[in-house]
Order: structure tokens, then C-alpha cells, then sequence
């Protein structure tokens, strides 16, 4: 078993490698789902501006389907940035893929069309995640090397950054997390450091989502968006518009924060009217409901805006959300289901935190009056985790002490299992920074959330 688990680690060290170093026509695969089961979206970087995507069903060679590639966006950093949809696909079936490109090299992956796990929709978050101090890459690829998940989420600041070294770190980012990306959909949200070249890189890398679920969501945007899986309704929001409005407009995809909440509160209605078909709903970004405001360093620390998440809490709690995952904050935060700040102002407490909803030593949510928030901004980076923010579970910020379930300033990432219309389970999995070839995640946090709708 020690032996197997030794190759296994060998191998999956070989792929990262080669695929961080990849000198391929086509490289830094990615796909994404685009709102309706039956469709996959994929986006990839070729040199070459005439690709084409064949697909069929695994075992069959002699139907396969050809769709081109539309190229976004040329940069002689990256290359040319490709996306493609793949349609009239069965559910829980597995499909390969290959990305031919004129006169290259062809490349072949394969994933599986909306899996339906006996257990539940199963599903990956994380913010926060950097090149450099990447202490969670080896943990992640490791379990979608053994199909512990079916998609995965980023809420923001990518590579740290994108567009950093000439583009390389965010070139290698995206090949590092290829053997993953290229088999189950990779959903992203904008965060700050996305703004240094006006959300510009995010865009294009990811513009197959703005072209597919956004497009289907009425956004026609990777800023913000939604679609649904299985039994879970996902809204992605961009927090970022506040604090850089005007690298926002400035951006592929320029909008207002009026905008964005006209559409939020339409789609939260629709998504709730549809709750006895889609029970549950979860909404992910960069900045959770506390980080309205934080120290500037360069005016004597007077609060500065950073977001503005009150404009957020009003729809989420008019609508029920049931959770949203964010990051900014490099660390892991579960809080008690509360009802945020009314106005926004420096540093504001919640209006009321649930904590009769709280069973099993505050591992088990039941009926919660408010949305759960948790806060996955550890993966790694190299900026460190705050490690000395937490003090047992209760914080440094004055305004959020006594909302805390669990606070830990170690790395990580967090699973989600919608085992069914009323339960789903999140499980926090620290990972030791140390050896890359050795998995060494344990499950520090557990919550069971039950919502009888």
C-alpha cells in the first residue's frame, strides 16, 4: 500500500513538472461548465491562431465530433487564448478530447460530463493561491488525481499575480494546475490583484466563461455570473468594483456595481422561486462580509473602502443563501450564521449572530436564520497566512470577535458535499507546507449544514 502510494506521488510529481514546463502548441487547458449539463466549455493557449477541438465518448473512435476554437485575444507573452464548446454531451459519461492546432502537435485529454456521484455533487474552493509558497497544489492534484472532486472554485487573486514576470508566473500557474483544470471545470471570480492590469489577464484566461455561463446568465461576464449543477445553484460575484472602479471600467468588460446588483437580485429571485428543483444556493467572491474597510498604511492607518458587502448581505438574506465562500484574508474562518452590517461604515459588528441553530459543539448548522460565510484565503502564497490572527476562535478584529466557529492560520482547502435537498457537508483539509511529494492534508474543520427548505 506504502509502495503503491509512493508511485502514485512519483508519477503525479512528473506530470506537475512536465506540465509546469510545458513547451507545447497547446498548453494551460482549462474547462468550465457553461450552464446547461448537456455542454462543456474549454479555453487553452496555442501559438497558433487555427485550432480545432474533436471529442467523443471514451471508447469510441469512429464518431468523433469537430468544433472550432474562437480566438479572444493574442499576446505575444502568452500566445493565442482559444475557447471552444463542446455540445450534445451525456450526463455521467466520460468524453476525450483533443485540441489539434494547424501543424502542431495535437494534445488529448479526458473528463467525465456531470458526474452524479452516489454521495453527492462534490466540490473544491479555494482564494487566494499563488506560484511562489503553492503549499496546497500537490494536496489538489493529488485528489483530483483519485476523483475526490468534480469541479473547482477560485475566489480570486490568481498566481500572484497573472501578469507578473512578463506573464510567465501566470503562464506556469495555469500549466501547473493543467492536470486538474483539463478534467473537471475550473469556475473563477475576479480579486484585487486581478486590478493590476485591468482585470485585463483574468478576462481573456478565462474568457470561455464569460462566453458560455455568463452568456447564459445574462452577464456575458467572468466577473459575475451563475449557473446551476445537480442540486446547487452557484453565483459568482465580483467584490472588487468599489475599491477599483475605474480599472474595472477600463477593463474587457467594464460595468457599474448598480449593474451588478440589479442582475444579483434577478437571478437570486429566479434561483429561490426554483428551490424545489435546486435546494440550494452558494455564492463565492474575493472579500467576505467584514473587509468593507481596512487600515491604509499610507494615511495613518485611517479606514479605507475596500468593498462593500452590505450591498451583498441585503439580497443574500432576502433570498436565503445558504453560504458564501471568499478569501483576501489568508486565512481559514468559519463563522456562525449571521446577519451583516446594515450600512457601510468602518468596522461594523453584525446585526445578529445565529447561534440557537448550533448543535454538536458548533459542527452542525440546523435551519440557520442567516447565510454561513467561510473565509479559504490560505491555500498558499507569498504573502504569508496571518498567523497571528487567531487567538483560540476569536480574532483580532474587534468587530468580528464572538461570530467565529473555528479560525485557523494554517493552509488549506475546502471540500463541499451536497449529499441531497437538506444536507451538505464542508470540510476543511489543512495541508503541511514541507515535502511536494508527499500528500500530508488532514481534515481540521468539519460542518454539516441542514437546511429543510
Amino acid at each position: 500500500m506504502q509502495l503503491k502510494k509512493g508511485i502514485s506521488c512519483l508519477c503525479l510529481f512528473i506530470l506537475i513538472l512536465l506540465s509546469a514546463l510545458c513547451d507545447c502548441a497547446v498548453e494551460q487547458v482549462h474547462l468550465s461548465v457553461t450552464g446547461h449539463q448537456t455542454e462543456m466549455a474549454v479555453d487553452f493557449v496555442s501559438t497558433n491562431n487555427s485550432c480545432n477541438v474533436l471529442y467523443t465518448k471514451v471508447g469510441d473512435t469512429e464518431h468523433p465530433v469537430q468544433t472550432p476554437s474562437t480566438v479572444g485575444w493574442y499576446h505575444d507573452e502568452i500566445g493565442f487564448l482559444h475557447h471552444a464548446t463542446m455540445s450534445n454531451l451525456e450526463q455521467a459519461t466520460h468524453y476525450n478530447y483533443t485540441i489539434v492546432c494547424h501543424g502542431e502537435e495535437p494534445r488529448s485529454f479526458v473528463f467525465q460530463n456531470a458526474p452524479q456521484r452516489r454521495e453527492g455533487l462534490k466540490v473544491a474552493f479555494i482564494a487566494d493561491f499563488g506560484l511562489e509558497n503553492d503549499v496546497s497544489m500537490r494536496s489538489l492534484l493529488n485528489a483530483s488525481l483519485h476523483n475526490e472532486f468534480d469541479m473547482l472554485l477560485l475566489g480570486g487573486d490568481f498566481a500572484y499575480d497573472l501578469m507578473a514576470n512578463h506573464s510567465q508566473t501566470g503562464n506556469i500557474f495555469m500549466n501547473m494546475l493543467e492536470p486538474l483544470t483539463s478534467k473537471i471545470p475550473f469556475m473563477p471570480a475576479p480579486g484585487n490583484h486581478e486590478k493590476k492590469d485591468n482585470f485585463t489577464q483574468y478576462y481573456r484566461r478565462f474568457e470561455g466563461v464569460a462566453r458560455n455561463a455568463g452568456k447564459r446568465s445574462q452577464t456575458n461576464s467572468c466577473f459575475f455570473y451563475s449557473w446551476d449543477t445537480n442540486n446547487v445553484h452557484f453565483v459568482a460575484i465580483d467584490t472588487e468594483i468599489y475599491a477599483y472602479f475605474e480599472q474595472t471600467q477600463a477593463s474587457p468588460h467594464p460595468f457599474t456595481a448598480d449593474e451588478q446588483l440589479a442582475w444579483l437580485d434577478e437571478d437570486l429571485a429566479r434561483a429561490h422561486s426554483n428551490r424545489e428543483n435546486v435546494p440550494w444556493i452558494v455564492m463565492f467572491g474575493h472579500k467576505g462580509w467584514y473587509m468593507d474597510f481596512e487600515p491604509d498604511k499610507s494615511h495613518g492607518l485611517r479606514p479605507k473602502l475596500q468593498a462593500n458587502f452590505t450591498r451583498f448581505t441585503e439580497l443574500s438574506h432576502k433570498y436565503k443563501v445558504d453560504l458564501f465562500l471568499g478569501g483576501h484574508v489568508h486565512i481559514y474562518q468559519r463563522f456562525f450564521p449571521l446577519l451583516g452590517p446594515k450600512t457601510c461604515e468602518p468596522f461594523q459588528g453584525p446585526r445578529d449572530v445565529d447561534k440557537d441553530c448550533i448543535e454538536n459543539n458548533g459542527t452542525l448548522y440546523r435551519n440557520p436564520k442567516y447565510m454561513t460565510s467561510i473565509i479559504v484565503g490560505s491555500p498558499g502564497d507569498p504573502e504569508i497566512t496571518f498567523s497571528g490572527i487567531c487567538f483560540g476562535t476569536a480574532a483580532m478584529e474587534p468587530h468580528i470577535i464572538g461570530t467565529i466557529a473555528n479560525c485557523a492560520p494554517n493552509y488549506g482547502y475546502g471540500i463541499m458535499t451536497f449529499t441531497n435537498s437538506s444536507h451538505m457537508q464542508w470540510e476543511w483539509m489543512e495541508v503541511a507546507p514541507g515535502n511536494f511529494s508527499i500528500d500530508t492534508r488532514r481534515r481540521d474543520d468539519h460542518l454539516l449544514l441542514i437546511r429543510e427548505h
